[in-house]
């Protein structure tokens, strides 16, 4: 597959996180399924992520704005040459900032505190679903993206070796 340039794959996930029919992914299947557009590698593999949702099967714990970079980083490192392995050490302690910098900017790392909602049960999911919690997931999704395609990008990990010009927008 080619990389998709990082604007339009931005455009494309938040699409599908607004979208409320069968084609909506929730935050970590977004931030996933970007990583994925602008690495150039098959959006199918999003379904890496479904179980991360509302905070790991609703529960409210780790954002999936998170839990997406982290697969993400991943997905990266997989599709690398093993001499990039001395990278792991690096992208820990970047990904840890990347999440300290969430709390920082939003106030936490949790789905639940940043949401309000229990999404673990039927009754909390709904009250989510009627609010304006999913608006702010939005922003948490677009700043992770913006965040996470610079350490995407480590040493040309396009399957061209190109580096993709900045989400920006």
């Amino acid at each position: 597959m080619t990389p998709t340039d990082p604007r339009q794959a931005k455009d494309e996930v938040l699409a599908h996180l607004a979208d409320t029919g069968p084609d909506h992914l929730h935050c970590s299947q977004a931030v996933t399924l970007f990583a994925l557009l602008v690495l150039g590698h098959d959006p199918e593999l999003t379904t890496i992520g479904r179980y991360l949702g509302g905070g790991v099967v609703g529960m409210g714990e780790a954002c999936g704005a998170i839990t997406g970079a982290a697969l993400s980083l991943g997905i990266r490192d997989h599709h690398l040459p093993e001499s990039a392995a001395h990278l792991e050490p690096a992208t820990s302690e970047d990904l840890q900032t990347l999440v300290r910098r969430f709390t920082d900017q939003f106030g936490s790392r949790t789905c639940r505190e940043l949401t309000g909602f229990d999404m673990s049960t039927p009754e909390g999911f709904e009250a989510f679903q009627q609010s304006d919690a999913p608006e702010r997931c939005s922003t948490y999704v677009s700043w992770m993206c913006d965040q996470l395609l610079p350490l995407l990008l480590v040493l040309g990990a396009t399957p061209q070796g190109k580096e993709a010009p900045p989400a920006g927008g």
